[in-house]
């Protein structure tokens, strides 16, 4: 695969298997006779029609099912180190460690070791500028989550991003995947639309990469399959060039980098995204004397065994002032982010408070909800009122005593503010609009100013006339 600085590395991938390899495969685990002319038992090979037989069989054939693979041990949910090479049955993985040998793990390790453990994680990212705490937890979370990541059901996005190229967001991921893997992450871009961005996280979710690496992005974070693929166990698939339709297991973690990144929609909930500022007009210019990259490679034993030392010492200690769960990662909000709390490192949750509020179709509802507010108060409207009156316009004099008149929008920010939801061609469309209006009703968002708050939502009136009327009503916070 090709990495983020035009190089190559060599991954291990889930490939199907070919009707010839098939029968290679059955002629080793079996002998095939028939019958000759004569009437005599002789050796043969696999009918072909078996192969198919094989493969159209699928689940029902009892051969277990492989999820992914991993190059390195892991520990569970339950503090269980997941250690032995070979298939575990019970999550799918298969452990390769490609013949490196990991030194042990302390069977209970303290909190000191864990504090240990942790400067010596904190030493690949001293080179980093992160603008808060949070934003180097995050970096922190990649860096136990891709260890952790085969015995945890769910795990958010991990995106970096910064004002400015050459901040080094990819190397971070990239040194993730030397622990995970032994080598750079190979990176994928995702395509100028949504369809090409499917069709390349499908092929990646079928082969079973452990770290999706998602480079370089200069578009809104968003899409229903990687939505899916953060929080579902298991997502329906297209075959490339079939009308075929599979199923696979999601064992994944997927991480994002850009410049000035932006998460868009129901992504701001199921990503954390640190971001870096190096301050500086060329940071890819500057020098250091540590390379973190060669480090990660020549101590990654080291530096695995330091990971789930963190982990299992939280696990050991009870698991003390767990946060709040976060919905969806309930396992890793539990472990990843509860130890680093635990070590007194920032909160990567935090950061998506950010990502909300750079979310575009977060700030168009807000926009929305203040001006409609404005102008018709907690009155049930139709979207067709509404346009009319956003449509309105006035006449003034171009100047005083002149008889040339010039007309003018009566409510620019109501227009504009529909524009951006329903905008067609210019004018509001309000089929369009009767579809957003749908689609955000009884969200709760906050529409008040810098440290005010003001929790409103959008809820559907009765109907008058066969319309539906909507109105925006006050809401108490949490409700």
């Amino acid at each position: 695969m090709p990495t983020w600085n035009k190089g190559k590395v060599i991954t291990q991938i889930i490939a199907t298997r070919g009707d010839y390899a098939l029968i290679e495969d059955l002629e080793a685990v079996a002998g095939f006779l028939h019958f000759n002319k004569k009437g005599k038992l002789v050796p043969c090979s696999p009918p072909m029609r078996l192969v198919y037989t094989l493969k159209d069989r699928e689940h029902r054939l009892r051969f277990p099912v492989l999820v992914g693979i991993v190059n390195c041990p892991s520990i569970s949910v339950d503090g269980e180190l997941l250690d032995q090479p070979g298939y575990d049955p019970r999550t799918g993985i298969l452990f390769d460690p490609l013949g490196v040998t990991f030194p042990r793990v302390p069977d209970c390790p303290s909190r000191r070791q864990a504090e240990a453990a942790l400067k010596r994680l904190e030493r690949l990212i001293e080179t980093f500028d992160f603008v808060t705490d949070d934003d180097k937890a995050v970096a922190l979370s990649l860096f136990l989550t891709i260890i952790a990541r085969r015995g945890l059901p769910f795990v958010p996005l991990h995106g970096f991003d910064a004002p400015v190229a050459g901040s080094g967001k990819s190397k971070i991921v990239d040194i993730a995947s030397i622990l995970a893997t032994g080598h750079e992450a190979g990176v994928v871009s995702l395509g100028q639309n949504q369809e090409e961005a499917e069709k390349r996280l499908s092929s990646m979710l079928m082969r079973g990469d452990p770290l999706i690496a998602i480079d370089n992005l200069d578009q809104p974070l968003e899409g229903a399959l990687l939505n899916q693929a953060l929080t579902q166990q298991q997502v329906e698939l297209r075959i490339l060039g079939l009308s075929k339709m599979v199923v696979a297991r999601t064992s994944a973690l997927i991480t994002a980098t850009g410049n000035n990144l932006i998460v868009k929609g129901d992504m701001t909930r199921r990503g954390v995204v640190g971001r870096l500022d190096p301050k500086v007009e060329r940071p890819e210019l500057r020098e250091f004397t540590y390379d973190p990259l060669a480090d990660a490679k020549e101590n990654r034993g080291e530096l695995v065994v330091a990971a789930l030392t963190i982990l299992k010492a939280y696990h050991n200690a009870g698991r003390p002032n767990r946060p709040s769960p976060l919905q969806s990662f309930t396992h890793w909000s539990d472990t990843v982010r509860a130890a680093l709390l635990w070590l007194g490192m920032g909160d990567p949750v935090k950061t998506m408070l950010r990502l909300r509020k750079t979310d575009p179709a977060t700030s168009n509802l807000k926009a929305v909800l203040t001006v409609w507010r404005d102008q018709f108060g907690n009155e049930p409207t139709s979207s067709a009122a509404v346009v009319a009156k956003a449509e309105e316009t006035i006449t003034f004099e171009k100047a005083v005593g002149s008889d040339e008149k010039v007309r003018r929008h009566a409510h620019p920010s109501l227009r504009e503010a529909l524009l951006m939801v329903a905008g067609k061609s210019g004018r509001i469309d309000i089929r369009a609009l009767g579809q957003w209006l749908g689609k955000s009703a009884d969200r709760v968002i906050d529409i008040g100013d810098e440290g005010a708050r003001d929790f409103v939502a959008l809820e559907e009136g009765n109907v008058l006339h066969g319309a539906r009327r909507w109105r925006v009503v006050q809401k108490q916070r949490g409700s």
